[in-house]
């Protein structure tokens, strides 16, 4: 796998820690806890950057793991953490330095949320985040492209109003759609399936 993420053009495989680093590690003693189920039928590696950049042609992941076709594993998250991760399947690319394919947007801590993000591509991979609260995924509590297949700006947060499901979180911040599924509190698990 580390062959295909050079080649792929990652800068590096992830630093892959196994033990709090403030950030994301591998591992279920974190605060926040994230089951990354792989329901696609092909086996995948999960790619997952802090808040250093998005772009994984110049900034070294924190995580890049293999999860084989019906396989689990599970990463830990650092109160106060933000981030994101995406699988790469055999038809992912990179974009500019970023992995072009649906995301998961988390942002840790009492007043955290996470959202499913398709402004990267919109005809990405399936995912689905389901948390103590609320649920995130293709349809609903997602970042969209108002038009277009990929936005940087013009999108919008889709089926996530206040009160919508309980920890559905909606804002505007900056003239811009915020928010995505709260209700983390001190500590969360999340379940998420990549199909």
């Amino acid at each position: 796998d580390a062959k295909k993420l050079i080649s792929l053009g990652l800068t590096a495989v992830g630093i892959n820690s196994k033990t709090n680093n403030g950030g994301v590690w591998i591992g279920t003693d974190g605060p926040y806890t994230n089951e990354f189920s792989n329901n696609s039928g092909e086996d995948l590696i999960l790619v997952c950057w802090g808040s250093a950049g998005s772009w994984v042609n110049a900034v070294v992941p924190q995580i890049t793991i293999s999860i084989a076709s019906g396989s689990k594993q599970t990463l830990s998250f650092a109160s106060g953490s933000s981030g994101a991760c995406s699988a790469i399947y055999k038809d992912t690319v990179l974009v500019n330095g970023q992995i072009s394919n649906t995301w998961l947007e988390i942002t840790t801590g009492e007043y955290g949320v996470f959202d499913v993000s398709r402004e990267v591509n919109m005809n990405g991979h399936s995912i689905e985040a389901v948390g103590p609260k609320c649920t995130s995924n293709m349809s609903t509590c997602v970042f969209v492209c108002d038009s277009g297949t990929s936005c940087l700006t013009g999108y919008t947060l889709k089926n996530c109003a206040n009160g919508s499901q309980p920890g559905a979180n909606y804002g505007q911040f900056d003239g811009a759609d915020s928010g995505g599924c709260g209700g983390l509190g001190s500590s969360a698990h999340i379940k998420t399936s990549l199909s």
